[in-house]
């Protein structure tokens, strides 16, 4: 039987209070600053984005091109797909090595 495992944002504020000694309002602002400084970046306009944060994993953000030769599956419609941004994530060889022991 496998054992599903969910964490909010709480869950994160909270061990991260706890890690670091702090009361839980202020680790709540500093993940809070965090994730605002990734989605600015996440929003830049560049062709091409690449965030590296060490021991934890990259974050490759681009646009892939308009595709013209789509069909809905269901009526066997063409359809037209628009240019539109695409994130991949990939985790870093250390947390790798430690999923997959």
């Amino acid at each position: 039987m496998k054992n599903n495992i969910n964490y909010n944002k709480k869950d994160i504020v909270r061990k991260l209070s706890y890690k670091l000694n702090i009361h839980n309002d202020e680790s709540k602002f500093l993940l809070d600053c965090t994730l605002d400084v990734l989605k600015d970046m996440f929003l830049d306009q560049g062709e091409k984005i690449h965030i590296e944060i060490r021991n934890f994993g990259v974050f490759d953000i681009f646009y892939t091109d308009k595709r013209l030769n789509a069909r809905n599956p269901k009526t066997g419609e063409k359809v037209v797909i628009p240019k539109r941004k695409k994130i991949v994530f990939k985790t870093s060889k250390k947390i790798r090595e430690k999923l997959y022991k």
